[in-house]
């Protein structure tokens, strides 16, 4: 299950219109947030609970392997949603259109895939202590007799309190289960063990590298044998059977927290830890080894279901049902000291699982938005600090009748750094087949993957585009820097800082950063605009750069007569935070100006 916020949604609060009728009473407000083959996810509000829910409704084919898949997630989370690291099942149901559906916790921090793709890869502390995390309630699962079987990012979900949640067991099931056929492989390739990928049945082993595989792609932001543009996938399961696990240590990784995730990741399952708790093991022992607080272990107590008397049929008979639903008002026992606790689920809730599974159909999911536009923009390479080429989104009224757009609202983790400069679509009426436009420019202050969602509000719907990008840091050569080993590698850090004369852009000055020299320096550019006023009948003007210190002296630059650009020599801070500034100032008549970087720090 993906709960993540994706093109069609907006954060809980908002209050942008009713949403989209559910049929299940006491739900509102509902936005689809996520969809995939067994139907669509949505986030709405129970008002009589103060809170956000995820809803999963089930889109078809009830009566064949969604109907199975829907049965094992409903079974699973039904024994082990206390788990404060699994994602918790508070009721299921059909709808009023006789679509079966859970009803879960909203775990409003997305996805940790989403948080990825965005870029927030790199902490190697904040992805072992998810991993930790995670693997206690995959651990409780193996315990319970359950396998995932498709751990990766977009099946960890992230709390508001910023807590990692393990989601959608749909495709898990008991160690027990055999169908006399091999299994077809569903789990995400990228993070799927080499045994499995070779057609042999998934194992605790298997779970095991799937969860190494997802905190090393926590760690490098991309998965451990991610394919290359074009790559067929031959050549990409090759890799993942063959080439050895990408080392970290170039990137500042402890050794004990690189031979953890090698060892789990092993292409021989023997040669793994035995169980998800002994490569949490691992993990703990590197993180104290490093200093670090060791992430607590939190293991659950659940029974193992015993195994099904007879081969799995294509529909549960009565005991079954009954089976499945008591299976939601367990009482888990606890060890010896520790207070029992009652799981506790309600009597409707039983009565409704025992509807679901009677149930042998299904209606069709909500209508689709009356206006298109593209799910997803790409923009490509960014330069950081640098506004991107106007980029243009188009929207058409899909439908036979005028829709009512409402206000235009731009989103995301980059939402800062996105500019609307040609808004034709928000708050007006679109006739039937018409089209509106809305134009853009983007400027990235990020280095790394950045994404932004454009929305609209339509008929009390919330539709949209996701728009991403990379953005890279401008190198020096970009600015013809001089020859020299510092300038070689050198990248600005830090905006630009502009002067101002006559009102027209005059000056713009840039640092830029040597990490081979663990140097500064700084570049002044005279604008054409400002030297053309100045420069008329032969004036000229002086330029002076400096890049400085607090506590240190620095290094400066001048230039006399009609110069439109100029480097200073690197400055070694020596750790100390740096500034670039420049003036301008004309010989004879004229305004001149100043500009100054925010300090920069090398640390």
């Amino acid at each position: 299950m993906v709960q993540s916020e994706r093109a069609a949604t907006r954060r809980p609060g908002s209050g942008a219109g009713p949403g989209i009728p559910l049929g299940i009473a006491g739900c509102t407000d509902a936005v689809e947030v996520g969809r995939g083959g067994f139907g669509v996810v949505y986030r709405a509000r129970q008002a009589d609970y103060s809170r956000w829910v995820a809803v999963k409704v089930l889109a078809a084919d009830w009566a064949g392997p969604s109907r199975a898949r829907f049965e094992r997630e409903l079974r699973t989370l039904g024994r082990l949603s206390d788990h404060p690291h699994i994602v918790t099942l508070h009721q299921a149901g059909r709808t009023a259109a006789g679509n079966p559906y859970l009803l879960m916790a909203y775990e409003e921090g997305g996805s940790l895939g989403d948080r990825l793709r965005d870029g927030t890869a790199g902490d190697w502390r904040a992805a072992v202590a998810g991993g930790v995390a995670v693997a206690g309630a995959l651990e409780t699962a193996h315990r319970a007799g359950v396998l995932h079987r498709d751990v990766k990012p977009e099946n960890i979900l992230i709390s508001g309190y910023e807590e990692p949640k393990l989601a959608d067991f749909g495709q898990a099931r008991p160690y027990a289960e055999r169908t006399g056929t091999r299994d077809t492989i569903t789990a995400s390739v990228l993070h799927t063990a080499p045994e499995v990928l070779r057609g042999e049945p998934a194992s605790v082993a298997a779970d095991v590298y799937a969860l190494a595989s997802t905190v090393l792609h926590w760690i490098r932001g991309t998965p451990p044998f991610a394919p290359a543009d074009g790559e067929p996938v031959e050549s990409l399961l090759r890799r993942i059977a063959a080439d050895p696990v990408p080392d970290l240590r170039p990137l500042g990784v402890p050794e004990e927290v690189c031979a953890a995730l090698e060892r789990a990741l092993a292409k021989d399952p023997a040669r793994r830890p035995v169980s998800v708790a002994e490569f949490a093991g691992e993990l703990r022992a590197a993180q104290a080894a490093a200093g670090l607080p060791v992430t607590p272990f939190v293991l659950g107590d659940v029974a193992a279901d015993p195994p099904p008397a007879g081969t799995a049929g294509p529909a549960l008979s009565l005991t079954a049902r009954r089976r499945a639903a008591l299976a939601l008002s367990a009482t888990v026992a606890r060890p010896a000291g520790v207070r029992r606790t009652a799981l506790r689920r309600s009597v409707g809730l039983a009565v409704a699982v025992v509807a679901i599974l009677a149930t042998g159909y299904a209606q069709a999911l909500p209508v689709p938005a009356p206006v298109t536009l593209p799910a997803r923009l790409d923009l490509g390479q960014l330069t950081l600090y640098s506004e991107s080429a106007e980029r243009v989104v188009p929207v058409r009224n899909r439908t036979g009748e005028p829709v009512l757009l409402g206000a235009l609202t731009v989103g995301g983790p980059s939402r800062g750094d996105l500019r609307i400069v040609a808004d034709g679509c928000g708050s007006r009426r679109l006739a039937p087949g018409a089209g509106c436009e809305v134009g853009f420019v983007a400027v990235p202050r990020v280095a790394g993957p950045v994404r932004w969602v454009l929305e609209l509000t339509v008929a009390g719907r919330r539709v949209g585009t996701v728009v991403t990008g990379t953005a890279a840091p401008r190198r020096a050569s970009q600015d013809d820097a001089p020859p020299g080993p510092c300038y070689a590698d050198a990248y600005q850090v830090g905006a630009s800082a502009y002067g101002y004369a006559g009102g027209l852009r005059a000056i713009s000055v840039k640092q830029y950063w040597s990490p081979s020299c663990h140097a500064a320096m700084a570049y002044v550019w005279v604008w054409k605009q400002y030297r053309d006023n100045v420069g008329t009948a032969g004036g000229t003007w002086a330029v002076d750069v400096a890049v400085r210190s607090a506590g240190g002296p620095g290094t400066r630059q001048r230039a006399a007569g009609q110069a439109y650009e100029l480097w200073t020599e690197p400055y070694r801070s020596a750790g100390r935070c740096v500034t670039a500034s420049a003036t301008v100032t004309p010989a004879r008549g004229g305004a001149g100006t100043a500009a100054t970087t925010r300090p920069w720090c090398d640390r």
